[in-house]
């Protein structure tokens, strides 16, 4: 099973993260962020902010047991300290992953997003089949 960093480099290649507070906080606003990350030292300030931005819509934020330097190495974006995940499915695992490897501290927030990945998945699959019409 992959950890949650690795995770995150999966997200950053497949293009569906935000990452930096810019980036996080147009993604919120834009209605595509699925879960926030927050690095575990990010500053008060940074903290705060990122709690203004999910308040309204009511996007899950989380405070990952990494640090700016460790997501960053996965990233390529020299000291990032919040992200945005834009898909739901990589936003569960991620968060499944942290439950598996640091414990129950998670388990809510991915609860939450499993099953709004069975949601959307079992959506999908009713709609994916279309009848040929004659």
């Amino acid at each position: 099973m992959a950890d949650g960093l690795q995770w995150i480099g999966m997200a950053r290649r497949a293009g569906l993260i935000a990452l930096g507070e810019e980036n996080t906080h147009a993604a919120v606003r834009g209605g595509k962020a699925v879960l926030v990350v927050v690095a575990r030292d990010s500053s008060p300030g940074a903290l705060k902010r990122a709690e203004g931005y999910v308040f309204e819509p009511g996007t899950p934020l989380l405070t990952a047991p990494y640090d700016k330097a460790q997501i960053s190495e996965r990233t390529g974006k020299p000291g990032c300290s919040m992200a945005a995940f834009l898909d739901v499915g990589l936003a569960a695992s991620f968060t499944e992953a942290l439950r598996e490897e640091f414990g129950t501290e998670y388990a809510e927030t991915a609860a939450a997003l499993c099953e709004r990945r069975d949601r959307v998945r079992s959506r999908k699959g009713n709609t994916g089949k279309r009848r040929k019409m004659v």
